[in-house]
C-alpha cells in the first residue's frame, strides 16, 4: 500500500507541477502579449501625443532614438562647471546687456545686471545628436536641461528710483544647436555657432522677486521683463539666429557665419470674420500685427466698431530661413489702456512655394501653445495672401543694408518717444513718405529711413499714409 500510495502521490504531485508550470507559462505569455500591445501602441504615438502624456519636460531621446545619451559627458561637465560658469557669466553680461538696452521700454531708464553668476549646479545633457557632417563643419544638437542655482539680479532704473530684481527658480528646457567650423590649423576649429532650436520651443521658467521690496510698487514691471526675455530669445538666440564665437589662434571673418536675409515675404492682410467682442458697449476696434521676427513688427490701421473688418493692406517682410521660420499674425482690440489680443495664428514659411501666391484662411487661437489654452471658444478667422520671393545675391546684400537702416530708424523712433520699445509694432502706413512724420528733424529722418527701407521690409504698399501718434 505504501508503494502504491507513493506512486499516486508522485503522479498527483507531477501533474500538479506540470499544471502549475503550464499556468505560469500561460500567464507570462499573456503578460508578454500585453506588453507587446502596449509597446506597439506607444510606437504609434507622435510628438504631440507624448507631450500630452509626459508634458514638456521629456528628453528628446525618448521619442527620437537618434539622440544618444551622454552620461559620461555630464560627469565631465560637473567637474568643469565652476570654470565654465565663471567664463560664461562674463560673456553673458557683455553680450546680453546691450540687448537689454535695445529692448527696454522708454518707461525704464536703464536695465542692466547688478549681479550675474551661473551658480554651482551644472546643466544636464539628456542627449546628443550629430545632425549633419558637411564638409568643413560638424553640426550637433544637444538636448539640455538646467535647474540651477544662479544668482542673477537685474537693476531696473525707473523714474521713481532703482529697483533690484532677482531671478529665482530658473529652469531651462531646450535643444541647443552647435556648429563647429573646422580649420586646418590648431585648434582645428575656426568658429562656433550656437543657437536654440525653435522646435521644440525653448522653455525658460523663473520667478521674479524684488530685493528689499515688492514688485507691486511698479505695476507691469514683471510683464515687461517677461516680454523682454521672450523677445530676446526669439529674435537673437532662436534658430536661425545664432551667436558666432570666433576661436583664438585662427584668423576668421565672423561676418561669413552671421545670419543673412534669404527672401522677401509679401503679406496682404485681407479681412477678418466673426472676431470675439471684448467691449462692454459697442464692438471691438481691431487691427492686425504681423511679423517674422519680433523686432520687425508692422501693423494695419484700426477699424472702429467692427467684428468683420476689411483691411486689404500689404506689407513686405524679410525672412532668413524659410525652413524654420514662420509668419505670426495677431489681431488686437484697440483700447484706451492696454490693447487686448483677440486671437493669434502662425503660418510656417516652409508651406509656401517660392514665387507662387497663396491665400490662407487662418483660425485664430487664444495662444500658439494650444496645450495651455483654457479658453476654447471660437475667436473667428483672418484671411491673408502670401507670396515668397527668394533673393538673388545682389538683392540679399541690399536687403541686409536696408535691415540695418530699419534698426537704426527704430532706435531713433524709440528715443523720440514714437514707440516704447524697438520691438513695438510700427504703423507701417506712416513710413510711406517723409511727410508722414513731419519731414524734418528726428521724425523726418526716421520717416525717410523707413521709407527707404520699405522696399524690403515693413512698407505699406496699399492704403493711405497717416501721422504716427
Amino acid at each position: 500500500m505504501g508503494l502504491i500510495s507513493g506512486i499516486l502521490m508522485g503522479m498527483i504531485f507531477g501533474v500538479s507541477l506540470m499544471a502549475g508550470w503550464l499556468q505560469m507559462m500561460k500567464y507570462r505569455s499573456g503578460k508578454r502579449i500585453g506588453k507587446a500591445v502596449d509597446i506597439k501602441t506607444l510606437s504609434t504615438l507622435n510628438r504631440d501625443d507624448l507631450r500630452k502624456i509626459c508634458g514638456d519636460n521629456y528628453p528628446e531621446w525618448i521619442s527620437f532614438p537618434v539622440f544618444e545619451q551622454a552620461k559620461w559627458l555630464n560627469k565631465q561637465l560637473s567637474k568643469l562647471w565652476p570654470f565654465v560658469a565663471e567664463a560664461a557669466s562674463a560673456v553673458l553680461k557683455e553680450s546680453v546687456e546691450p540687448l537689454l538696452e535695445d529692448y527696454r521700454p522708454t518707461a525704464v531708464n536703464s536695465l542692466k545686471f547688478a549681479k550675474l553668476s551661473l551658480g554651482t549646479v551644472a546643466p544636464k545633457i539628456e542627449g546628443i545628436r550629430v545632425q549633419s557632417l558637411k564638409k568643413g563643419q560638424v553640426t550637433m544638437d544637444i538636448d539640455l536641461r538646467w535647474g540651477g542655482d544662479p544668482n542673477i539680479v537685474l537693476e531696473v532704473d525707473t523714474p521713481v528710483g532703482n529697483i533690484p530684481i532677482q531671478l529665482k527658480d530658473l529652469q531651462v528646457f531646450t535643444v541647443v544647436r552647435v556648429i563647429f567650423h573646422l580649420a586646418e590649423e590648431m585648434p582645428c576649429i575656426s568658429a562656433l555657432l550656437v543657437a536654440l532650436l525653435s522646435e521644440p520651443k525653448p522653455r525658460i521658467d523663473y520667478t521674479l522677486k524684488a530685493v528689499g521690496g515688492s514688485l507691486t510698487g511698479l505695476p507691469g514691471i514683471s510683464d515687461m521683463i517677461d516680454d523682454t526675455v521672450e523677445s530676446i530669445v526669439t529674435d537673437t538666440l532662436q534658430w536661425p539666429h545664432r551667436i558666432v564665437v570666433p576661436m583664438g589662434g585662427t584668423a576668421v571673418d565672423a561676418s561669413e557665419f552671421e545670419l543673412k536675409p534669404e527672401g522677401r515675404l509679401t503679406v496682404t492682410v485681407v479681412r477678418a470674420n466673426d472676431l470675439k467682442n471684448l467691449e462692454m458697449i459697442g464692438k471691438s476696434d481691431p487691427y492686425v500685427v504681423v511679423h517674422v521676427r519680433p523686432r520687425f513688427k508692422v501693423k494695419t490701421k484700426t477699424i472702429d466698431n467692427n467684428l468683420n473688418p476689411v483691411w486689404n493692406e500689404t506689407f513686405e517682410l524679410i525672412a532668413e530661413d524659410r525652413e524654420t521660420q514662420g509668419l505670426t499674425v495677431e489681431v488686437f482690440d484697440k483700447d484706451i489702456g492696454q490693447d487686448q489680443r483677440l486671437g493669434i495664428a502662425k503660418v510656417r514659411l516652409s508651406e509656401l512655394e517660392p514665387e507662387k501666391p497663396k491665400e490662407v484662411n487662418l483660425r485664430l487661437l487664444a495662444s500658439l501653445d494650444t496645450l495651455k489654452v483654457k479658453d476654447k471658444k471660437d475667436r473667428g478667422t483672418c484671411t491673408i495672401k502670401l507670396l515668397y520671393h527668394l533673393f538673388s545675391k545682389e538683392e540679399q546684400l541690399i536687403a541686409l543694408e536696408e535691415e540695418k537702416r530699419i534698426l537704426e530708424a527704430r532706435k531713433e523712433m524709440k528715443e523720440a518717444g514714437v514707440i516704447e520699445s524697438t520691438t513695438d509694432a510700427v504703423d507701417a502706413s506712416a513710413s510711406g513718405s517723409s511727410t508722414a512724420t513731419g519731414g524734418s528733424g528726428i521724425m523726418g529722418s526716421v520717416g525717410r529711413e523707413l521709407s527707404k527701407a520699405g522696399k524690403f521690409m515693413g512698407r505699406t504698399i496699399t492704403g493711405h499714409s497717416k501721422r504716427i501718434e
